[in-house]
């Protein structure tokens, strides 16, 4: 009986340090994605200030047709 009692008393402290471990690299991962998430949002948010600026730019002038250009020497 006290064979069977250490075998399930050494199970239990197998699982429970399963579950340490198992716990501490969620935790990490979760870190991890939540830097992601504030990397993301950051990225999104200049992304869109670019955009902006490029909207505000607005279209290049079309290029100019070469009969127009003035020579040098005028």
């Amino acid at each position: 009986m006290a064979d069977e009692l250490s075998k399930v008393e050494s199970r239990v402290v197998e699982l429970e340090v399963r579950y340490t471990h198992q716990e501490r690299a969620l935790a990490e991962l979760s870190d991890v994605v939540y830097r992601q998430q504030q990397r993301l949002d950051l990225l999104e948010r200049r992304l869109e200030a670019i955009e902006k600026r490029l909207a505000d730019v607005g279209e290049p002038a079309p290029p100019r047709d070469p009969k127009d250009e003035v020579p040098p020497h005028y």
